[in-house]
């Protein structure tokens, strides 16, 4: 991703970062005393104020020095992850701020080695979200991830899109699994989807989107209902497998199982538009 020239600031040296760092620790601490009422050393408001103002400076300066950095992290993510570099800029940049507020230069090491881990775990997070797979496990996610990184280098290197058999063939997989990970898209908002006929004589022949979510959970009963209402949030924030066994008390490998049985009655209630919806 081109970062904008007027924020492009020249790279620092080790001697500026300890530089920049101190200030912005003293920068820091004077807040803390103006905030309590306190004059450490009888210094004045004024000159408290003024290692305030030289610390938020510095934070800046330390921010855009390292703007490449993130852009470099966010570019390759995006590779892997099939997406655009743009949707992870954002968020690496949240992760270096993290890593200009923790940094310790009194440790001996360079900032870009205590911050690329930041920004990795933050734009990581956010391809997990943009990708639909913040409540699959973690293996599932990062196989969403590759074989999406695998189908963007293929259609570089071809000039066209990959066909998903040619994705397969790439990933030493079968072209079954490669087509349900390629095909895997972020959950919808149920309020958000139209009628949908369905094809089950309890329900009713058309149900609304706003109030399918409710409806749909007609065609299940005890245990499975029970584990798709913590599993999709009906009850507040969607669950994942683990923290739904142990609010069930059961284990996640049978969450998993009676969530899969649940979903394989939901599809065939509901086969025509919402398989859309339903399809993992």
């Amino acid at each position: 991703m081109a970062i904008p020239v007027q924020f492009v600031e020249p790279m620092l040296t080790a001697a500026e970062e300890i530089d920049l760092a101190l200030r912005i620790e003293a920068g820091l601490l004077a807040a803390e005393a103006l905030a309590r009422g306190q004059r450490p050393h009888r210094a004045t408001a004024a000159e408290l104020t003024a290692l305030v103002e030289r610390g938020t400076a510095a934070r800046r300066r330390f921010v855009e020095a390292n703007l490449r950095l993130v852009a470099m992290v966010a570019r390759q993510a995006a590779v892997r992850a099939g997406l655009a570099d743009a949707d992870l800029f954002q968020e690496g940049c949240l992760g270096l701020m993290t890593a200009v507020d923790r940094f310790d230069c009194r440790r001996g090491c360079r900032f870009v080695t205590y911050a690329v881990p930041w920004v990795k775990a933050f734009t990581g997070t956010a391809s997990a979200r943009l990708l639909g797979s913040a409540n699959v496990p973690g293996s599932r996610a990062e196989q969403i991830r590759h074989a999406r990184g695998v189908a963007s280098g293929l259609a570089q290197s071809l000039g066209r899109d990959a066909t998903e058999a040619e994705v397969a063939a790439a990933l030493g997989r079968s072209e079954a699994w490669t087509t349900r990970l390629l095909r895997y898209e972020h959950p919808v908002d149920l309020a958000a989807v139209g009628d949908i006929r369905v094809d089950d004589p309890d329900l009713e022949h058309v149900l609304s989107g706003a109030d399918l979510a409710t409806d749909l959970l007609l065609a299940v009963d005890g245990l499975e209902r029970r584990v798709l209402e913590l599993r999709m949030g009906f009850d507040g924030q969607p669950s994942g497998y683990a923290e739904a066994a142990r609010a069930l008390g059961i284990t996640a490998n049978r969450v998993r199982r009676v969530e899969r049985r649940a979903l394989d009655r939901l599809r065939r209630v509901c086969p025509h538009a919402a398989r859309d919806w339903l399809a993992s």
